[in-house]
């Protein structure tokens, strides 16, 4: 410790006192200062025991000083070493837990809690639900970067609250930046500081108070005795804690510096000073409580997720989902503040790979009746051969991708392991054929429904490997593997996604910049749309942002592929004289298979750009190229089978027959132009037949309009200008333009009404109409005002404020309900195991916009109490459909309360913002656990905990 007094120091510096030069005792010192040298502070030599005796602590627990000359000394230790035990002793017999003191995990000594984890698998000690499967990779001793680092503290203070305010704060409370809850409300919290305006603003002045830091979080870098020279090497300890990285830093002064690999203690950096060292942390506790703060809150109805069986995540993914460039409804951090993942994922990888036993007893933890709903595509066996070639490639893949991050950094930097670095050349072995069809089925179940690509309703891989470029084809089928391996709660499935979507992605790049031909090739833009689905929703913040900035590089690829615009029919194949069936319907396939890749890409510009809040990169006026046909076409199995549904669903006028005409359907431009002008019915005729792809496309120009005019109108300034008349008028056109959108978005829902009187809902009907609801939300609200709202940006505590931010928020809140509610109606109305892959986000900007309006609810309610409501007022804005009188009524004439609905058929408030958002979290507890919807759990809870 080195006491000031006055911007002075009580002993010289050590270039003073190892020149026996006077010294100003200045910090830096004019010595120092004029000479250009690194002014180094020498600590006071009674500083250990003035701290032993001020603090309490046991000599063992104070670290080590410098002597005259700078080197580091040893304190005296009695005891023989730190002992964390008598540290425990010691504080329980105090009463109050020792400054620099972290409580653990039960009521055990840690060297006794240390001696016990390699012997025991997080699964044993953690486990409550034993369907869940077993990890593949059993968790051994620590790696080189999970040993003791010591973290330099300058005061005793303590980490966390001395007064627990009750049992469950024995856990280690600090380890987590939100406070301990107590279970509750089907396992969440029970109380909130989050129940109106009051609340709102008295935990946006508690987050004020303390700085950028919230009052549960530990912020000891602003008592921390470091130089100026150290301002860029701070980083946010619980970041450190979720990259498996102890929050104690050994004795030695250049512990934090392994930390970065550019700062390294080489390059002549003055040693920092500290008289205590914390004990130290169980790793596997601390990335269970950082890893998954989901772990303890799961309610009982929550699907099966790896952390129910205490198996933390990676940490550095986790540390990462406050760095999301998108879903930021809590505060952000920098990316460069974010830990690595892409070694990381591929470590993993490796060592699952590894270990062959393991995967030969792995089973799926899935719903079996996920996967007896029509419509599912076939998987073929895998062959031997197939499997062969796969596994070759996969190696050449996986060891390319370690060898580009081999020098990418020190491993302690993103908290990855290097133990496999070095084996590098190991020979690896796919997962069984078993386990490889279970991936492709799970793929089948999911990505085929939304972005439907394998013709015939077969996904055959013997086909691709054999009749197609092989390393082209090996990416599409392991991006296949890993689409589906993200759909199963598993912490191996979890590992294979994350490593295969990187090796992939480097491969994938790879063979593009080496043969640009490759760029227009159909397998190989099929992998590109795999690998952009997979990152822009895997919850790896870096995947999201990679897939984020090639999205344009493999548009651009499409659109110079020339793909996009209509070609010529090919002159039909004559067989003496007769055109052959099977040579039509190989014709068409091949067609067909292009307009579906084509649209694929339309879908996803469409998916990417709504939750981003950026307008799509692709423009309508590209589409010249035929849209899909119908489904029952493309999953034929035979050329005689085609044939007769093609004359069922291209039926020409006086029975002539159909097939051989080239009849295709309208390209996504003609289409558009015939929404536009009305004609797709008249006079209660159909004109043009629709399917649920078509009706999905059509949105993708709605939502343009949608989001051009929403910016424009954000742009006006609300302070009365000079040219007021003229930015009134500007402003006043461009409203109206807004609502023709929405007409024409009203027009689309008659469509889709239409449609589904005449034909059964299907996951792709579902899934469109949850994206009409989104974009009509869009319409009357304004997202990115209200995630600043919730990061309480720019807020100033007044009343009047907030009224003037939910106005700004919400242009119509009553709109804006019913779409939220409608929004949480479908997604919970979908199988649990079949959703398309952003239905988490959905559920969070839902949640968001009835969150917005909760804030304000108190206040309008205390102002209506005069008002007389009769008893069925309230009515379940997300049970009743669209169109029931119900919400019409509230909608026209703002009769009634709408209210949310539980599964037990409970009914929830909307004007308490906690109770909303432990709602939406109840939601996302009934789907398929994964990394992306994890991550919107955690802000979600953050948010609802204030």
């Amino acid at each position: 410790m080195i006491p000031k007094s006055a911007g002075r120091t009580p002993i010289a510096c050590s270039n003073c006192a190892k020149t026996k030069t006077k010294c100003d005792k200045k910090f830096p010192c004019s010595r120092c200062e004029q000479r250009n040298l690194k002014c180094t502070l020498r600590p006071n030599r009674r500083a250990s025991k003035n701290i032993q005796r001020a603090g309490g602590l046991p000599e063992g627990n104070v670290a080590s000083g410098s002597s005259s000359d700078g080197s580091p000394r040893e304190a005296p230790n009695p005891s023989g070493g730190n002992s964390p035990s008598q540290g425990v002793q010691n504080q329980q017999s105090n009463g109050q837990p020792s400054p620099g003191q972290l409580s653990l995990p039960q009521q055990l000594p840690i060297s006794q809690t240390s001696s016990q984890r390699p012997s025991q698998s997080p699964s044993v000690t953690h486990s409550r639900n034993p369907s869940i499967s077993q990890p593949v990779q059993p968790i051994g001793n620590p790696a080189p970067e999970e040993q003791s680092l010591q973290l330099p503290l300058s005061h005793p203070s303590p980490f966390f609250d001395p007064s627990p305010r009750n049992s469950l704060s024995q856990a280690p409370s600090m380890l987590s930046p939100l406070p301990t809850p107590v279970n509750g409300m089907s396992g969440f919290v029970t109380g909130t500081p989050m129940s109106g305006y009051e609340d709102f603003v008295r935990t946006g002045n508690d987050h004020a108070d303390n700085g950028s830091s919230p009052h549960f979080m530990m912020d000891p870098w602003n008592s921390m005795s470091m130089g100026g020279e150290f301002d860029s090497m701070r980083i946010d300890p619980s970041l450190m804690m979720s990259m498996n990285i102890d929050l104690s830093m050994g004795p030695t002064p250049d512990g934090i510096l392994g930390l970065i690999p550019e700062m390294s203690p080489q390059q002549g950096f003055g040693p920092v000073q500290t008289p205590l060292q914390s004990s130290r942390m169980d790793e596997s506790f601390s990335d269970l409580q950082i890893g998954s703060s989901a772990s303890a809150f799961y309610s009982s109805s929550r699907q099966a997720s790896i952390v129910d069986a205490g198996i933390p995540d990676l940490g550095a993914i986790i540390a990462a989902q406050d760095g999301w460039t998108v879903f930021r409804c809590t505060p952000s951090i920098p990316s460069s503040s974010c830990p690595r993942t892409a070694r990381l994922n591929l470590e993993r990888l490796e060592n699952s790979l590894k270990n062959h036993e393991g995967w030969s007893n792995w089973s799926p933890s899935w719903d079996e009746s996920d996967f007896q709903h029509g419509g599912q595509i076939a998987v073929s066996k895998f062959q031997e051969s197939t499997r062969d070639k796969l596994l070759a490639i996969t190696q050449s893949f996986l060891h390319k991708a370690l060898d580009i991050h081999k020098d990418g950094g020190s491993s302690s930097s993103s908290g990855e392991s290097p133990g496999s670095m070095a084996s590098g050349s190991n020979f690896i072995l796919l997962p069984p054929a078993r386990v490889l069809e279970f991936f492709l089925r799970s793929y089948a179940n999911t990505f085929e429904r939304y972005y439907p690509t394998s013709a015939r309703g077969v996904l055959d891989t013997n086909e691709l490997m054999q009749n197609y470029n092989d390393k082209a084809s090996s990416l599409l089928i392991l991006m296949m593997i890993a689409q589906g391996a993200m759909n199963i709660p598993s912490i191996e499935a979890r590992w294979l996604t994350g490593g295969f979507t990187e090796a992939c992605r480097i491969s994938l790049f790879d063979l593009i910049e080496k043969n640009i031909i490759m760029a227009g090739d159909p397998i190989v833009l099929r992998a590109a749309l795999l690998f952009t689905v997979q990152a822009a929703w895997s919850g790896d913040k870096w995947q999201m942002d990679i897939a984020m900035g090639q999205r344009g590089m493999y548009f651009a690829m499409l659109r110079h592929s020339g793909i996009l615009e209509p070609r010529p029919v090919a002159a039909t194949p004559h067989m003496n004289g007769n055109v052959t069936t099977d040579s039509l319907w190989r014709d068409w396939l091949q067609q067909e298979s292009r307009s579906r890749l084509i649209y694929s890409w339309v879908m996803v510009d469409q998916d990417l750009s709504l939750f981003h809040d950026t307008a799509p990169l692709f423009s309508v006026t590209e589409f010249g190229a035929p849209m899909p046909d119908s489904d029952r076409l493309w999953h034929a199995q035979t050329g005689s089978e085609w044939s007769e549904i093609f004359n069922q669903v291209h039926e020409f006028s006086n029975g002539y027959p159909s097939i051989g005409s080239g009849a295709r359907p309208l390209s996504l431009r003609d289409l558009f132009r015939h929404f536009l002008d009305d004609e797709i019915v008249i006079q209660d005729i159909q004109e043009v037949h629709l399917t649920p792809m078509h009706l999905r496309l059509l949105l993708h120009p709605l939502q343009t309009l949608v989001c051009q005019y929403c910016q424009l109108l954000s742009c006006f300034s609300d302070s009365v200008a000079s040219r007021s008349r003229n930015r009134a008028l500007t402003a006043a056109s461009t409203r109206v333009r807004l609502e023709e959108v929405q007409a024409l978005l009203g027009r689309w829902f008659d469509l889709a009404q239409r449609y589904l009187k005449a034909n059964p809902v299907c996951p792709m009907m579902q899934a469109n109409l949850v994206m009409f609801h989104l974009i009509s939300m869009n319409a009357v609200t304004t997202f990115p005002e209200i995630e600043r709202l919730a990061r309480r940006e720019g807020i100033d505590g007044s009343y009047q404020h907030l009224l003037w931010m939910h106005k700004k928020c919400l242009s119509d809140p009553q709109e804006a309900i019913v779409h939220a509610g409608q929004i949480l109606r479908l997604v919970q109305e979908m199988p649990h195991g079949i959703r398309p892959p952003w239905w988490a986000g959905a559920v969070y900007r839902a949640g968001l916009v009835i969150w917005t309006d909760s804030l304000v609810h108190e206040a309008t309610h205390s102002a209506q109490q005069g008002q007389y409501h009769p008893p069925n007022a309230a009515f379940a804005v997300d049970r009743l459909p669209s169109g029931h009188q119900t919400i019409s009524r509230y909608l026209s004439r703002k009769e009634g309360i709408p209210t949310l609905t539980k599964r037990d058929g409970t009914s929830v408030p909307l004007d308490n913002g906690f109770v909303v958002l432990s709602h939406c979290i109840d939601v996302l507890d009934e789907g398929v656990a994964t990394r992306f919807s994890d991550g919107i759990r955690n802000k979600l809870e953050k948010l609802a905990r204030g």
